[in-house]
């Protein structure tokens, strides 16, 4: 007897495997991305609280809200707004539990909301195809080394430990500069997949 099941059936699987839900695709790669970066917070201990987290997961569901609405021109307008909203989400961690959260941080909880929901599809994350063009690669040790590999010099300091976010955007510029012509995700898609 050959299986029923389609590709559709076969991929909620996955989704449901890796976010642990079949809806509130959302929360849940917010949470996702959040537990990515999390292990890198020294010094929070008993600071952090459900509350806290809630409130400052809502400023990434904000953000998430407005890439998905606002057009974005360029890639020069998609920098000054990512820079704010890194900034935006470094002062919500100060507000909410007093913890510095570095750039290097505050980056990899969005860039890689933005790169679970656009893998969930247009489909169920109504556009966040929109400014896909734009969007920043994720910065980890990962993709740090398939693209030195590629003779993208690494930072010298640990991804999570980036202070200046001009040292960050130079790596980002650095990526398009050497993929030119392609979608920088993409490329990262790519990259992390082999």
């Amino acid at each position: 007897m050959k299986s029923t099941l389609d590709r559709d059936d076969i991929e909620r699987f996955w989704i449901r495997v890796f976010l642990h839900t079949s809806d509130n695709f959302l929360e849940r790669c917010i949470e996702r991305a959040y537990r990515d970066f999390n292990r890198t917070m020294h010094g929070i201990g008993d600071n952090e609280n459900k509350e806290a987290y809630s409130r400052l997961s809502n400023l990434v569901k904000s953000i998430v809200e407005e890439i998905t609405t606002k057009n974005i021109s360029d890639q020069t307008q998609y920098d000054s707004w990512h820079k704010d909203k890194c900034e935006f989400l470094q002062k919500g961690f100060m507000t909410e539990l007093g913890y510095e959260l570095n750039v290097g941080q505050a980056q990899k909880w969005i860039n890689m909301t933005l790169k679970y929901l656009f893998a969930l599809g247009e489909g169920r994350i109504k556009g966040i195809s929109k400014n896909y063009e734009f969007y920043h690669i994720p910065i980890d040790n990962i993709i740090q080394e398939k693209l030195e590999s590629e003779g993208i010099e690494k930072f010298k300091t640990r991804w999570s430990r980036i202070k200046k976010y001009s040292d960050y955007l130079d790596y980002q510029k650095r990526v398009r500069e050497h993929y030119s012509g392609q979608i920088p995700l993409d490329v990262e898609f790519k990259l992390f997949n082999s």
